[in-house]
């Protein structure tokens, strides 16, 4: 397609999404969430339209339900474009949002966590993942007067990009675009602030492939990289929408352990690997609010990435044998 009518459809897609924002912004937040919830809808319309996506995202769901009937299955990922749909809502809502609204939206658990790790003055890795309102989560700690530099992937759209800029920018959160990440995050880290960076979508060839779901999947693995690097306390930190009370619950784990098996290729798979277990343990918690529509196994190991893995496996399960004297 030539340049110029690329132009043209993203002028176009931008300004439909920006009158859908600006809606989602000046009505009540229960109208917001019901405009959110439409356009949930409308993505799964066009899913239908386009069958490719809703088959590899019922193939995605058979890793968590191989038995289940795939009729249940597409009412799940029904349920995801509804639940998105109702996120990007919330995300318009960042942009506007005083920090007492935003923390009124949020109930915590394991903060205790999070204060253990900003006292050690070094920085803090969180490790997040496209499920419940991970924006909300990210955003919430900027509320509260912390630093924090979000890694986000550049949209294509330039102008949707920019949107999506300036509504996390609305509680004070800044971004590193992950095209140009790591001097910037080593900056940051050193300079004591948090950094939150998803490892939940599929990072392409020349990646580590860990376990994810019982399949080995391209895995991003800032947290463990960087964090092992700059000494940094790395907390995986997950969101909720608890329908309940119509509140977030934002988990903070316990700092991740890092390992010294002797091998630092291997450190860093044994940490990556206990955040994707976080993360697959949410997941089964509530699978409507991760990103199942998402090809998260889309790039496939090589015979030199799972030679890579089954060796680098041996070498931590000899260490843990060594720690534990077994």
């Amino acid at each position: 397609m030539p340049k110029k009518n690329h132009f043209i459809l993203d002028k176009i897609g931008y300004a439909i999404l920006l009158m859908i924002t600006r809606a989602m912004q000046y009505t009540p937040r229960k109208v917001s969430f019901f405009i959110g919830s439409m356009v949930g809808s409308l993505l799964w319309t066009v899913l239908k339209l386009e069958k490719k996506r809703i088959i590899y995202s019922v193939e995605n769901l058979r890793r968590l339900y191989p038995d289940k009937p795939e009729a249940e299955l597409r009412q799940i990922v029904k349920a995801v474009c509804r639940h998105f749909g109702q996120a990007y809502s919330q995300l318009s809502l960042l942009e506007i949002s005083t920090p007492k609204e935003l923390k009124d939206l949020v109930i915590f658990e394991g903060f205790e966590n999070f204060e253990k790790a900003w006292k050690m003055d070094r920085g803090v890795i969180f490790a997040t993942a496209h499920f419940g309102h991970f924006e909300l989560a990210n955003a919430i700690f900027a509320a509260m007067g912390y630093p924090v530099y979000s890694v986000i992937r550049t949209v294509d759209n330039r102008y949707v990009d920019r949107l999506f800029d300036n509504l996390r920018g609305g509680p004070g959160l800044k971004i590193i675009k992950k095209e140009r990440a790591a001097q910037e995050i080593i900056r940051r880290l050193r300079e004591k602030a948090i950094v939150t960076a998803a490892i939940d979508i599929n990072a392409g060839m020349n990646q580590m492939f860990t376990p994810f779901f019982g399949e080995l999947a391209s895995t991003f693995t800032t947290p463990a990289t960087f964090g092992m690097r700059i000494g940094s306390p790395i907390l995986p930190v997950l969101s909720f929408r608890d329908e309940r009370n119509d509140k977030y619950i934002v988990r903070i784990h316990p700092i991740v352990e890092v390992k010294d098996t002797g091998d630092r290729h291997a450190d860093v798979r044994l940490v990556t690997m206990e955040i994707n277990e976080i993360v697959e343990n949410a997941i089964r918690q509530a699978p409507e609010q991760w990103l199942w529509i998402h090809r998260r196994w889309k790039t496939r190991p090589t015979k030199g990435d799972v030679k890579a893995h089954e060796r680098e496996m041996k070498i931590i399960e000899s260490a843990m044998k060594n720690r534990t004297g077994v």
